[in-house]
């Protein structure tokens, strides 16, 4: 009988709060949790370029429901002639996410990255504000289809 009427309390305070809503959004650092980490391995569309890259995210002040994505390299390196020719490795990201506004909806950018540490790649995605499932893989640059190239990143947010 206890347990009932506790479940009863909890059940008319959360439609009570579901009703009310949420009160005025502010954007703030997202809450995050990565299920596969931050850093992944990739490769490039030249002279078996190769390298390693960090997913940032974050929210943008005054930017309700937008994820910043930031894409920063640890170096890519490559080999043989075209290499030293052009020492910037190409690589295509794909956002993907699944929140109130649809599931598995993807955004494609593009990035360039070379042997210097530290480059890096900005982009916003417009996810909703809520509960979001989010990853970030790399695909093949310079093929006519999408062959992923990466485990990627992996996270679930919470964005305001």
């Amino acid at each position: 009988m206890n347990k009932l009427m506790v479940f009863m309390v909890v059940l008319v305070l959360a439609s009570i709060a579901t009703v009310a809503g949420g009160g005025h959004s502010t954007a703030a650092p997202i809450p995050q949790l990565s299920t596969t980490g931050n850093n992944f391995g990739t490769f490039g569309d030249h002279s078996f370029c190769r390298g390693a890259v960090n997913i940032g995210l974050d929210a943008p002040a005054g930017k309700p429901g937008v994820v910043r994505v930031t894409a920063r390299s640890h170096g890519f390196t490559g080999d043989g002639p075209g290499w030293r020719k052009n020492p910037r490795c190409r690589v295509l990201f794909a956002t993907t996410y699944t929140s109130g506004r649809g599931l598995n909806i993807q955004k494609w950018v593009r990035a360039g990255f070379g042997p210097r540490r530290g480059e890096s790649k900005t982009w916003d995605v417009h996810t909703g504000s809520g509960v979001v499932v989010f990853g970030v893989t790399a695909y093949s640059a310079n093929s006519p289809i999408a062959s992923p190239q990466s485990y990627g990143a992996g996270f679930y947010l919470l964005v305001p």
